[in-house]
């Protein structure tokens, strides 16, 4: 997962995608990983290319699925959901930048499912 942040980042940085205002982002994990570190995972991602700070958040959550939206204070935003399946983990986003967009799906093996 430290790879992909720094990839996406380095694209960022390059200004191919303009400076981003909507990140869109599944995250899949299996059910022996906790919802609360993987959500704490993909807010870290959001929070790392999005550039100004979170506003806003609101959370909606039941026993296997968390999903959250975040706004940010020069209007970026950022919806998110975490779910837990009997299946490997895997991370699907779109981040929509001014000028372009990232589009990303890939398994991720649990040892790189976990970043804080």
């Amino acid at each position: 997962m430290d790879q992909l942040r720094q990839s996406v980042s380095t694209e960022i940085q390059s200004g191919r995608i303009g400076d981003p205002v909507f990140l869109r982002c599944f995250y899949q994990i299996s059910k022996s990983s906790l919802l609360v570190d993987a959500v704490a995972t993909v807010t870290n991602l959001a929070d790392s290319w999005i550039t100004s700070q979170i506003e806003y958040t609101h959370t909606q959550q039941d026993d296997c699925q968390i999903t959250i939206l975040l706004q940010f204070v020069d209007g970026e935003s950022a919806l998110l959901c975490v779910n837990q399946l009997d299946q490997e983990s895997m991370i699907d986003f779109h981040l929509i930048g001014s000028r372009g967009t990232i589009y990303y799906q890939a398994r991720i093996p649990l040892e790189d499912a976990d970043v804080k």
